[in-house]
């Protein structure tokens, strides 16, 4: 079957633009990258057609879907962000990312205060699951951050917590980190009781009934109604978190 002109120039601009947001990102995609790439995708439910290592219409559609499901850009391009929430993280020079890996008693540091803060990162294991990188996400995206949902530095300093030693993915090591109450719930929820916004005992954990009281002053100061105590949020409470 013939294709028109029409045709091929729309597919060639399309290469281009994939590989223009590709060359953006710094991100070496070659034929066993797609591979692998639909083969996580049908790992994870996503039906990306077959795996022939070619970004085929079925293997956009099944990105667009995934990307959809993580609150990424809902492109069908194989950007940086969509890569690392596959668990797919290539390096310009070496094909695999030597990201550093944050302790076990640091990510569970970073899901208790994610969950103290309103944002979902589910049970407080250590592990970073997908749970844990969408609430990254959310929380990323409130502090005006690259919304990664990845631990790094930057991350750290807006959930109030000091950088961390860390460690490269070869060698691994726990880093030990004592979890407490976050005091910028815990004024928070002063605030919000002071207000008449019954946030409940100030513990510095976010409860039902402190998400509610921060929907509700939310709703009030025409703010978005989250529950979660961004820093919009915060700032109409005058708290400096």
């Amino acid at each position: 079957m013939k294709l028109s002109r029409t045709a091929i120039a729309a597919a060639v601009a399309l290469a281009i633009g994939s590989a223009t947001a590709l060359a953006r990102d710094n991100s070496y995609v070659d034929s066993t990258t797609i591979r692998e790439v639909q083969q996580t995708l049908h790992k994870r439910g996503f039906r990306a057609g077959p795996i022939d290592g070619i970004m085929g219409p079925s293997t956009q559609v099944a990105l667009k879907s995934f990307q959809q499901s993580e609150n990424l850009e809902t492109t069908g391009q194989l950007n940086r962000q969509t890569l690392v929430a596959l668990g797919l993280q290539p390096d310009p020079l070496s094909g695999v990312e030597r990201q550093a890996v944050y302790g076990r008693s640091t990510v569970r540091k970073v899901q208790q205060t994610l969950n103290n803060r309103g944002f979902h990162a589910g049970p407080v294991d250590g592990v970073m699951n997908p749970g844990t990188r969408s609430a990254l996400r959310d929380f990323q995206k409130s502090e005006n951050l690259e919304a990664t949902g990845m631990l790094n530095e930057q991350t750290l300093a807006a959930l109030g917590m000091p950088a961390e030693p860390v460690v490269s993915a070869e060698r691994r090591a726990p880093v030990y980190v004592v979890a407490t109450p976050s005091r910028t719930v815990r004024e928070a929820q002063q605030a919000l009781n002071q207000r008449g916004f019954q946030a409940g005992p100030p513990d510095g954990f976010i409860g039902p009934t402190t998400q509610v009281a921060v929907r509700n002053f939310q709703a009030s100061a025409n703010l978005q109604v989250t529950g979660q105590l961004d820093r919009q949020t915060l700032d109409a409470l005058g708290i400096r978190g």
